[in-house]
């Protein structure tokens, strides 16, 4: 189907200049859109730092807004289109859903919900899972981390559960008396009492048909297995009382023991240590509901425990790693000597300490149910447990969570029989705070140190990281990249989004704080510095330099007080219920899933967020003003007006308004000092340099004028690149079609003060040669245009170069060079016999720049 400007401009039907303006203005409208929602995002993103204060209100407020914007855009874009996208509202009104969703149901979590699977929790579901498997559904379902496989049985359950059986007073009662005793005897009678309640206890018809339903589930998808059934209480990893190891856990239970090991888990809840832990509070009903997690039990190799910092202070630029053979209980209990791994956090390469115990024994599963100690061969019980391979993935998996989590992690992890790790467990590492150093010695230690790059640019996410510097590109391959590296590169874009999870920190040269990829790095919490100018001059690749993306320096060398001044800032915003709900809300709205124009997903049904839905009308709506000029015959009904220049270019204007300086009433433009759009100046100082537009007479074979022959005749009858040189401008647009012979450019650029509304897309194809030669000057405009830092893509002889998001001054200056090349390449085909022709002009043109 035909957009609006295909149908305006086709053949037999004229547009005039109204329609046109009427065209481009609601195309500046996506652009002020387009502005307007970014910078939406970016306040949403701002309030996950945690320096800003807002609650529910200022949550649905602002949603509302960017609904409303993203309607606009799509309503303009299906304006320019001629309804050319009518499934962007479908789309639109889906996320809308969704979002209206999580503002609603925030508050008041499944209230009727018996079990949950993995799959489906959400982080503002802590409530209703417990903490524990809220951290697990967010690294398995955003994180893409392994964890296992499992249903959660709800804290919805456990109150009904309770409640069914009345056993609120029956526990206080055998608790007060215990109390009143307080001797170790009695101590072992009430817990024994407790075990008894609960064992004798039954849970609700519905409840109980909900968890097998579950478990059947995860039968039929993975066949025979056996369950872990583990503690979730909703509060227990509370900064003042953490519980840690006060709950119990159950290993290898059959599928018929699953309800029993339920409700021995729930009963531990209100054994003696965990009441007399919570005194006075042990009988709130709101304090510890406890949530179940019921996993498919991981077979393990190996497994232990993770410190994603030292708790002793001793060494805060490590993490700690304790492992052994076999499940990892004994590993948690301490019970065995197991190996012990210091690793850098600086540098997950760098293994710096291992003690390697004596592992007489290792926990297993007993066929008949339950786990078993069974003895260790000789040759195993002196041999590390853990390849290094093995090692530096943990470290990198932990250091990933850490950054996520925004917190030292306690984790518990293994490695199944087939080398895979799995995540079993993560929870914050509760560390005592010291006497730290305070700002004023760091001030004075911070000093004496050499600064590299000093407040250049934009903080799109704060955090302090140390490392080495890595330089990238967009087409580097993402597991190439060194974890924990600091990234630089010369440019954001969405494309190297796919090395954050390994970065440390990240530094641009150009970008935006409201581009794509600061969007992810502020989703993993990976400091980021973009619109530094020119670092990718001052740093080298395998610099080490610590990112200080709070106060915006750049230092040489590790500063670990640095490090340790920020590992050891308190965050606990991240556990307030706005903040979960405000992550939430942006899962659904800022990551950008449609990356690649040119691929065949690149649809309105695929858009996924809203600023898929953004990026996409953006990118269609430019297109739509891009094939502007591709055909003859259009513009009769508007008067253009000719400039005259110092090159027979022949070239015809239509104003948009304030693309010309003063009253233009005439048929023609007397120079281009009276050309006021700003684009159109850089395009022609460019081509009109001295020395740019040659006048020889080109040389050609037999083959050339038979192809040429040809090429004429073709281009006559489709009709595809004919036509007047026109360009249609405004002050900061401009769309230009040039015929220059048998060759034809097309730029379409916008340049304002605002970056993210800055584009240049060009796009070349033809010549009067054989296919050989054209195809040689195709690649060498590649070249060219990708040492500008386009992205460029060639299919023979058609070459088709995008670049956006770049600061005003940058976008001039890449017109002009844009305007020097249309001249210098102009009859460049003819020059072009080898790949060494390639290099030859490639190197003339930037010498003569």
């Amino acid at each position: 189907m035909p957009g609006l400007i295909s149908s305006l401009f086709s053949r037999g039907k004229s547009v005039n200049l109204e329609e046109l303006k009427k065209v481009f203005e609601k195309f500046k409208q996506i652009l002020s859109s387009n502005n307007n929602i970014l910078e939406h995002i970016s306040d949403l993103e701002d309030k996950l730092s945690g320096e800003y204060i807002f609650d529910i209100n200022y949550l649905k407020q602002t949603i509302g807004r960017i609904s409303e914007e993203i309607e606009s855009v799509i309503k303009n874009l299906n304006y320019i289109s001629h309804n050319n996208y009518q499934e962007l509202y479908t789309r639109r009104n889906e996320i809308l859903t969704q979002l209206e969703n999580i503002l609603n149901s925030f508050f008041t979590p499944a209230a009727d919900v018996n079990t949950i699977k993995y799959d489906e929790v959400t982080p503002y579901m802590t409530e209703s899972t417990g903490g524990k498997n809220a951290n697990l559904g967010e690294i398995r379902n955003y994180l893409k981390i392994d964890t296992p496989d499992g249903i959660i049985v709800t804290t919805h359950a456990y109150y009904k559960f309770i409640e069914y059986n009345n056993l609120w007073s029956a526990i206080e009662k055998k608790y007060q008396n215990v109390c009143s005793d307080d001797k170790k005897e009695s101590v072992k009678l009430y817990d024994d009492a407790i075990e008894n309640l609960f064992a004798n206890s039954e849970l609700p018809e519905e409840l109980e048909k909900s968890i097998m339903r579950g478990i059947t589930d995860l039968l039929n998808t993975r066949g025979t297995i056996n369950f872990a059934v583990r503690s979730s209480a909703y509060g227990e990893d509370d900064e003042r009382l953490s519980y840690a190891g006060q709950f119990e856990s159950y290993l290898n239970c059959k599928t018929e023991d699953i309800c029993s090991a339920y409700k021995r888990v729930v009963a531990s809840r209100f054994k003696y240590n965990v009441m007399s832990y919570g005194n006075e509070n042990s009988f709130d009903k709101a304090v510890l509901p406890m949530a179940v997690g019921i996993q498919e039990l991981i077979e393990s190799e190996t497994a232990g425990v993770i410190y994603t910092v030292d708790p002793s202070g001793a060494c805060p630029d490590c993490l700690l790693i304790s492992a052994g053979y076999g499940l990892g209980t004994s590993v948690v209990a301490g019970t065995i000597n197991a190996d012990y791994y210091k690793v850098s956090r600086l540098d997950p390469d760098h293994i710096q300490e291992r003690i390697i115990g004596k592992k007489d024994t290792k926990i297993v599963t007993d066929e008949s149910g339950g786990i078993k100690s069974i003895s260790i061969g000789d040759e195993l019980k002196v041999k590390a447990c853990l390849s290094n391979n093995q090692i530096i993935e943990l470290a990198e998996t932990a250091l990933i969570l850490d950054r996520y989590f925004k917190r030292p992690l306690d984790i518990e992890w293994c490695f199944d029989r087939t080398g895979k790790l799995f995540i079993l467990q993560c929870r914050p590492l509760h560390i005592p705070r010291k006497a730290g150093i305070e700002a004023g010695d760091l001030k004075s230690i911070l000093s004496g140190k050499k600064v590299i790059l000093y407040k250049k640019g934009q903080i799109a996410q704060r955090g302090i990281a140390a490392g080495r510097v890595s330089f990238v590109k967009e087409d580097d391959d993402p597991l190439m990249f060194p974890p924990g590296g600091i990234a630089v590169t010369k440019y954001t874009t969405p494309r190297l989004s796919r090395i954050i999870r390994r970065a440390k920190a990240i530094i641009t040269d150009v970008g935006s704080s409201t581009g794509h990829m600061a969007t992810v790095a502020r989703e993993f919490g990976v400091p980021m510095i973009v619109g530094a100018e020119n670092a990718t001059e001052l740093l080298c690749d395998g610099d080490e330099i610590t990112v200080d993306a709070e106060e915006n320096v750049i230092y040489e060398g590790i500063i670990k007080e640095l490090l340790v001044y920020e590992t050891e800032a308190e965050d606990v915003f991240r556990e307030l219920r706005e903040y979960k709900m405000l992550r939430q809300l942006l899962r659904k709205i800022a990551p950008l899933m449609l990356i690649d124009p040119k691929s065949p997903k690149f649809t309105a049904k695929n858009c996924m967020t809203y600023h898929d839905i953004l990026r996409f009308s953006h990118e269609k709506a430019m297109l739509e003003l891009v094939n502007l000029n591709m055909s003859s015959g259009r513009f009769k009904a508007i008067k253009t007006k000719n400039l005259r220049l110092t090159i027979p270019l022949g070239l015809s204007i239509i104003d948009l308004g304030d693309g010309l300086h003063g009253d233009m009433s005439g048929s023609t433009i007397e120079s281009v000092e009276q050309i006021r759009s700003i684009p159109m100046k850089a395009i022609l100082e460019g081509l009109l340099e001295p020395g740019v537009w040659s006048t020889e007479p080109i040389q050609l074979g037999i083959g050339d004028l038979l192809s040429s022959i040809t090429r004429y005749s073709l281009s006559e009858k489709n009709a595809e690149y004919t036509g007047q040189n026109l360009a249609v401008i405004s002050e900061k647009y401009t769309n230009l079609s040039l015929r220059l012979g048998y060759h034809f450019n097309v730029i379409d650029t916008y340049v304002s003060d605002n970056i993210n509304d800055n584009y240049v897309y060009f796009r070349f194809v033809g010549g009067v040669t054989e296919t050989e030669r054209r195809n040689l000057r195709a690649v060498l405009l590649k070249e060219i245009l990708e040492k500008m830092n386009f992205i460029v893509t060639i299919t023979g002889d058609l070459v088709v170069a995008r670049l956006k998001k770049w600061e005003s001054d940058q976008i001039l200056l890449i017109l002009k060079h844009i305007g020097k090349l249309i001249g210098f390449s102009r009859q460049l085909d003819t020059q072009m016999e080898s790949n060494e022709s390639v290099e030859k002009y490639l190197k003339e043109f930037y010498n003569n720049l």
